[in-house]
């Protein structure tokens, strides 16, 4: 079960809210660029799974030191790289021009 709910917060969730931000841009706001929906997209599709960690963890005070920190804030580059990219990529792939 466990293996399933990582499944879900770190693939499918970010894949959603990338492809939900691109579309949603498209149509609230066309005068963006291309490079700044995908931008924004990966950029929110990466923050998010970490964000209640990475807050939980500063929150705690930071027993267990920095390390922890940066290996959620490398996570949430490496969601963002490999999940949040190529689905807004795909997304804004028709487009037209803005």
């Amino acid at each position: 079960m466990g293996i399933v709910l990582g499944l879900i917060v770190m693939v499918l969730l970010p894949a959603a809210l990338s492809w939900g931000i691109c579309s949603g841009m498209r149509v609230l706001s066309p005068e963006s660029t291309r490079r700044r929906r995908v931008g924004i997209a990966a950029t929110v599709a990466g923050v998010v799974p970490v964000l209640l960690p990475l807050v939980a963890m500063v929150r705690r005070g930071l027993p267990y030191g920095v390390i922890p920190i940066l290996a959620l804030v490398v996570l949430g580059l490496i969601i963002a790289v490999l999940v949040g990219l190529p689905v807004a990529i795909r997304t804004t792939r028709n487009d037209f021009p803005a």
